[in-house]
């Protein structure tokens, strides 16, 4: 079965709750589970979308680099990981160019890609990616839980990905829906949390049903020594933190069971390819 791989690139402590001051006295950990996921990655002839922060970029060039070297694809995370909603129309202009730039200035390519911080998409940021030149955008999750996610009405179609905007194609993530609930299933700390087999049942459930399922992961859900800095209460402890040992031998197996590839070439109709995949490997 074939899914979309994806990576948000942030770090541990890059949560929209600290300031950009608050950030710069913390370690950056990510390198080492960065890499980890781009040799399981390697071992199974597989391709990524890895969905960056400026931030992060300005301080780690050469690990942007290096993943768009080994033939993946460098989309945009935004600059400051601040929630869309949370921000003016000017000042989200302002953050999608600047991470835009900086990536694009790292890699010499194009960034075709956006995610929104926490999957906080509003309407008229979508109008502004376009406006910056984004061909597609991966922020929505029609969920029924997390009240951080933009509510968007997505059409019955199952088809995948959807003109969202003249110009801007929307690949969203999965939900397992049961009885009109809307449970997230695409990755992170659902990941986590989920028992694999569990994990896995439900996500060829929804490629069966909708013939698509998009992944995604952070460096930091493999990262188990962490610092442990959210237990402001105990869902959110268990959000961030449960399942951290076991995360690297799922996300292992999920690599070996699923035919995993960047967004660009599982939806190669959003125009752009990625910019430096290896064109000779089977995803049959």
């Amino acid at each position: 079965m074939r899914m979309a791989f994806t990576v948000d690139v942030e770090d541990w402590f890059c949560s929209p709750d600290l300031t950009l001051s608050e950030w710069e006295g913390h370690e950056i950990r990510l390198e080492k589970p960065v890499h980890q996921i781009l040799d399981l990655l390697d071992e199974n002839a597989a391709t990524g979308t890895f969905f960056a922060l400026g931030w992060i970029a300005e301080r780690r060039p050469d690990l942007i680099k290096e993943i768009h070297r080994r033939g993946h694809e460098i989309a945009s995370h935004g600059y400051s990981h601040r929630l869309v909603y949370q921000q003016s129309p000017q000042e989200f202009k302002q953050d999608i160019r600047m991470s835009k730039d900086i990536l694009e200035n790292i890699i010499g390519s194009k960034v075709n890609g956006y995610r929104a911080p926490c999957f906080s998409m509003t309407d008229w940021g979508l109008d502004l990616l376009i406006e910056e030149g984004f061909t597609y955008d991966s922020s929505l999750i029609p969920n029924t839980f997390n009240k951080l996610y933009a509510k968007f009405d997505l059409p019955a179609s199952d088809a995948l990905p959807f003109r969202i905007r003249d110009g801007l194609w929307e690949v969203p993530l999965p939900v397992y829906r049961v009885s009109g609930v809307h449970v997230p299933w695409g990755g992170g700390g659902y990941f986590r949390i989920y028992p694999y087999r569990l994990f896995s049942l439900g996500a060829r459930s929804i490629i069966r049903k909708r013939n698509s399922f998009v992944f995604y992961i952070h460096p930091y859900d493999l990262d188990p020594h962490q610092p442990r800095i959210f237990n402001t209460s105990k869902l959110n402890s268990i959000r961030r933190y449960s399942g951290l040992d076991a995360a690297y031998d799922k996300l292992k197996a999920l690599l070996a069971d699923y035919s995993c590839m960047s967004i660009s070439r599982y939806c190669p109709q959003i125009g752009g390819k990625a910019q430096n995949e290896r064109k000779n490997r089977n995803y049959s």
